[in-house]
């Protein structure tokens, strides 16, 4: 079975590399990584229509080619919530939206969730699809959060290939877990982690909802995500959204000591492929050693 390759970009960007099916989530590439990147996924699936995971200049350089099948979004991507949100200085939502000013009309659909958070209503029905097959994928969609209005919800994605036999759920912004995410307990091999277990912006621990959600879907992997480091290396710019992590070490720690062993917690960086060995979907860690000098600076002289 051809192995798998997976790769955070940083932020909430995330791609799934299986071979016969390519796909992102909330792809947001800017510098070299967007001067360089490549149109080589089928779908693409975005979460919300903040410009750090719906971002026009992105999407025009991925969305193309002869690969390229269909862009996703989240109904906000196409008729966000008026007025315009001014509190993202970069968001220029209503220069950016809807996204079909960027991407051509025909290869955008919208999803809507299909399992709902009680605080935003569960009486509430779509006009448009929850879930869909895409060849060899399944993408079944849950609410996600930020942003998110009763009639404009967010959405979070649950990708299965079926013949391979993996999964990948990426959450979005989601903040606070709710009862019905239990809807897909143990069906998720990888939980794309984005903002619970985090400290929020008033400086609240929110790790309790990180181990609620844990509980509640029952994940094999958990990879943390959307936050950043000093390294210039890192693909998120400086002082981007993203909080800064002094020691990303340690952050990984505390994740592992939060989550016990309830989940197996992988530690990928911002900008790494790794590939996943199949069927037993076990990352391949590989690294080298290397000198940053050739002669002992204490010989030098």
């Amino acid at each position: 079975m051809t192995n798998t390759f997976l790769r955070w970009w940083g932020c909430g960007a995330f791609d799934v590399i299986l071979g016969d099916v390519n796909f992102a989530f909330d792809p947001y590439l800017f510098g070299e990584n967007l001067k360089n990147a490549e149109p080589i996924y089928d779908y693409i699936f975005i979460t919300h229509e903040h410009f750090d995971h719906c971002h026009p200049q992105t999407l025009k350089k991925l969305c193309s080619g002869e690969r390229f099948k269909k862009l996703f979004v989240n109904p906000g991507c196409i008729t966000p919530a008026q007025p315009i949100d001014k509190n993202y200085g970069d968001a220029a939502f209503e220069r950016d939206l809807p996204i079909t000013k960027h991407v051509p009309a025909e290869k955008v659909q919208i999803l809507y969730p299909k399992h709902l958070n009680e605080s935003q209503g569960l009486d509430r029905n779509f006009s448009g699809p929850s879930e869909i097959t895409l060849g060899p994928i399944h993408v079944e969609t849950i609410e996600s959060g930020e942003n998110q209005h009763p009639e404009l919800p967010t959405c979070g994605y649950l990708v299965t290939h079926k013949e391979k036999n993996i999964s990948f759920l990426h959450t979005g912004d989601l903040h606070a877990p709710y009862p019905a995410l239990e809807n897909i307990k143990g069906r998720i091999d990888f939980l794309i982690h984005m903002k619970l277990g985090l400290i929020d912006g008033g400086g609240a621990n929110l790790s309790p909802g990180l181990v609620k959600l844990i509980d509640l879907v029952k994940p094999r992997f958990l990879i943390p995500t959307h936050y950043r480091t000093d390294r210039i290396s890192d693909p998120i710019p400086e002082g981007h959204w993203p909080p800064n992590v002094t020691d990303v070490m340690a952050f990984i720690e505390w994740i592992r000591q939060t989550v016990g062993n309830k989940v197996e917690v992988l530690p990928f960086t911002a900008g790494v492929e790794y590939e996943l060995e199949m069927p037993a979907k076990r990352v391949l860690w590989k690294w080298n050693w290397f000198n940053t000098w050739t002669v002992p600076p204490w010989r030098e002289g």
